[in-house]
């Protein structure tokens, strides 16, 4: 008996290379199947019989289909004669095989399975090992038959990167998503499309993969997977001059997968959720258009157009910008000059989304000299100044149903504001950036208040997301503060933020996610929104939230101060962004970067707990206008320190 057999069904033949596969629609797996057996005969499930005698093993895959497969009875009774006579099967999102039969279906995207079937080998899996199927459905069975034994199960809210330490007990009060039983494997979610669905970690369910087709052909059978939907080019930046096709391919993501509406004339959506259909791999898209998503799109065309003469790159950008200010801020009345959070939450303003609606207009200044609309970006800064407490801070964000004159003296008056980088240093650099365009000294005071208050808590400011992410942002405003000032004390701020980067970057370049004592406010957070971090020293890296904000931080440290080991580093996290910037053949991906890496495995992977920015999002303005304007500025901060 083959080793493969022993170890997924203990039971089977010594050869075997007729399969008989039974599926409605092509697949992932199917093709896999295919192309790595010599002899598979494919049939529709509306078939209603064949000869049992006929195959040596049996396929069927429902996981392609709307609502999972149910067998007409004349094809079951054919497919449990041959369960019957020992050959090896392999059921994926059958309604009812052998004893087993739907009880319900549950949604999994906040479930994750763990593999720990003791007494099974499969090469590249451990017991403990975590695998996510993003947004998925699990057949919740009835089970009759008790030898029915479960190789992964279901978990809700698993605190663990890739691997877990359970006990059996606590493992088996999960909802079983994988079983043997004899000669059957069965598969509870939807796996058949686990190329197109991007299941990760990839190599966990290569492995799964490879041994449910050795199951069916013999361990003796090589198993070659297609190359991933998502690949990635490991390279290398040694100047800004490196970055011009990332740069290039990284604009045209944004109307190959359709975020730019009217050309961005009319806005820019918020992007792509984490949420991967597992049945055939579409993402969810996220339509509303943010202003900050706008504001930082725009930044990424002007700035890019600025650099290469390109008039039409550049009329996008400051078309987007035109959008921003012509609609989505308020012209007059006591809120003048608030910026709307989005088109759906129209009478909120965040201090840290308006920075970034702007931040691309300031930066400009260094490329031509010029500040479109600077005074419509100082009415923006002067209604947050206006609710900004003595510190220096802001409160996370302000509504203008509740925004009276009574909210707003106690907001000015009164200790009140989140000592949070998350919420203030991007509003900081703004207002230091709009001082050196406009000179209004309140700018300067109130960023150099704000600032040292925060940097007079650190490092125990209050994290949102991570200790990672509070350095990440503090190191523009920081760049920007000692560009302007020139003082000895706000150097030595820079380089304590500084050294903190050094110590905690990986040998990639980037930094990977880390919050001494778990303290943020999404750390270990299983409702709302959630760090991607479970535990210290996971390779997992965040360009939602940290290294995002790294590149354009880096390059202004650079042009404040002069020193290599600012440009060194940039162009570390910039070969790092190169590197993990997505190919692919599928134009929604192609150019785009996701909010998660695995350092280790080099593929999107993360704790998938948040309620819609998971791992694989694609955010528009944060993630993709970010890292953009962060690999354009430099190439310009080259041109001026030359």
């Amino acid at each position: 008996m083959s080793r493969a057999q022993n170890e997924i069904t203990a039971c089977g033949v010594l050869f075997m290379n007729r399969i008989l596969l039974i599926s409605e629609n092509e697949s992932d797996f199917g093709n896999l199947l295919i192309k790595t057996c010599p002899d598979v005969t494919v049939i529709s499930p509306d078939t209603l019989s064949f000869d049992p005698d006929d195959y040596d093993a049996l396929c069927i895959l429902g996981g392609n289909t709307e609502e999972g497969l149910v067998l007409p009875a004349p094809l079951r009774m054919c497919v449990e004669e041959l369960r019957e006579q020992g050959k090896p099967v392999f059921a994926e999102f059958v309604l009812s095989i052998s004893s087993a039969y739907k009880d319900k279906t549950l949604h999994t995207t906040h479930h994750r399975m763990v593999f720990a079937d003791k007494d099974l080998a499969v090469a590249g899996l451990k017991t403990g090992d975590v695998l996510d199927g993003h947004e998925n459905d699990c057949v919740q069975f009835v089970f009759t038959r008790p030898s029915a034994y479960p190789i992964l199960t279901y978990h809700d809210y698993v605190c663990a990167h890739s691997h877990i330490e359970m006990s059996e007990e606590e493992y088996k009060k999960g909802i079983i998503a994988m079983w043997r039983e004899d000669n059957l494997l069965a598969c509870a979610f939807r796996l058949c499309n686990f190329r197109r669905a991007r299941l990760a970690p990839s190599h966990s369910f290569e492995a799964l993969i490879a041994a449910i087709i050795r199951h069916l052909a013999g361990e003796d059978v090589d198993v070659e997977f297609e190359a991933p939907v998502c690949e990635y080019r490991v390279q290398t930046v040694k100047s800004a001059e490196d970055t011009k096709d990332a740069i290039a391919r990284g604009l045209l993501w944004y109307e190959n997968a359709g975020m730019l509406n009217n050309g961005g004339k009319g806005g820019v959506q918020e992007g792509f959720m984490h949420h991967i259909n597992a049945k055939d791999g579409t993402q969810r898209r996220l339509t509303q258009v943010r202003t900050d998503c706008t504001g930082e799109t725009a930044g990424a065309y002007m700035l890019g157009g600025l650099l290469r003469d390109d008039d039409k790159t550049l009329t996008m950008g400051e078309e987007m910008f035109n959008f921003c200010f012509d609609y989505l801020q308020v012209k007059k009345g006591e809120h003048k000059g608030m910026f709307r959070w989005t088109d759906v939450a129209w009478e909120t303003c965040y201090q840290d989304d308006v920075a970034r609606v702007v931040l691309g207009l300031l930066l400009r200044q260094h490329f031509d000299g010029t500040v479109p609309h600077l005074d419509d970006i100082c009415s923006s800064l002067d209604f947050l100044v206006d609710t900004t407490s003595p510190e220096g801070v802001r409160v996370s964000r302000t509504d203008i149903c509740f925004l009276n004159d009574s909210l707003r003296k106690k907001l000015a008056t009164y200790g009140s504001g989140l000592p949070c980088a998350h919420h203030n240093a991007y509003y900081h650099a703004v207002l230091l950036l709009a001082y050196r365009a406009g000179g209004d000294k309140r700018y300067l005071e109130l960023a150099e208040r704000g600032l040292g208050y925060l940097m007079s808590l650190y490092p125990e400011t209050r994290r949102e997301t991570s200790e990672t992410e509070e350095n990440c942002r503090l190191l523009l405003a920081l760049a920007v503060l000692y560009e302007i000032t020139k003082k000895e004390e706000h150097y030595e701020w820079l380089c304590r933020i500084m050294s903190y980067l050094d110590e905690h970057r990986h040998a990639c370049g980037a930094v990977p996610e880390w919050d001494t004592g778990y303290k943020a406010n999404c750390s270990r957070n299983h409702t709302g929104e959630c760090a991607l971090l479970a535990n210290n020293g996971d390779p997992v890296v965040d360009l939602l939230y940290s290294n995002n904000w790294l590149p354009l931080g880096y390059a202004y440290a650079y042009l404040a101060t002069g020193e290599q080991r600012f440009y060194d580093a940039w162009c570390e996290i910039a070969s790092f962004m190169l590197s993990c910037q997505i190919y692919s053949n599928d134009k929604l991906l192609d150019g785009a970067w996701t909010r998660a890496f695995d350092v280790e495995n080099w593929e999107a992977h993360g704790v998938p707990h948040d309620v819609g920015w998971a791992p694989c999002c694609i955010e528009t303005g944060w993630t993709m206008g970010e890292i953009l304007m962060g690999l354009e500025f430099m190439e310009q901060v080259e041109k001026i320190t030359k």
